[in-house]
């Protein structure tokens, strides 16, 4: 059962870090929206957390309303477990991204330099960098 939560949780993180890449594309032109990270670990808890409560058949054993506590228990140890994988995917993905940039700009948003990387990546047969 644990292994089906993992696995969940695993795939919940992947689909909602590329859904928040493409809100901020979207509605805010790339810039980062720190609330969305915050949205994002209390949805994929809360997902985690119902399929392991119904799966795992506590809710059987829990029929009072006054038992309803267990649900928030469960809720907590997947936000636990959620918290670190989530901040190590968000992390590698912003590693990533700062890779594959294609330019850097400054504070006056002009064009400093463009990233020889993406370039060399770009047009691997025909380009020659003059710094290497």
């Amino acid at each position: 059962m644990a292994a089906l939560a993992l696995a969940l949780c695993v795939v919940s993180i992947a689909a909602s870090l590329w859904l928040k890449e493409q809100v901020e594309r979207v509605l805010f032109r790339w810039r980062n929206v720190p609330v969305l990270h915050a949205a994002n670990i209390v949805i994929i808890a809360a997902i985690v957390a119902v399929a392991y409560y119904r799966l795992s058949g506590i809710g059987v054993y829990l029929r009072d309303l006054a038992d309803i506590d267990g649900f928030w228990y469960v809720f907590a140890g997947t936000t636990q477990l959620v918290l670190p994988l989530y901040l190590f995917a968000s992390w590698l993905l912003a590693r990533r991204r700062g890779r594959e940039k294609k330019y850097t700009r400054s504070k006056d948003k002009k064009v400093l330099y463009i990233n020889e990387r993406y370039l060399a990546r770009r047009y691997r047969d025909d380009y020659r960098s003059k710094t290497s």
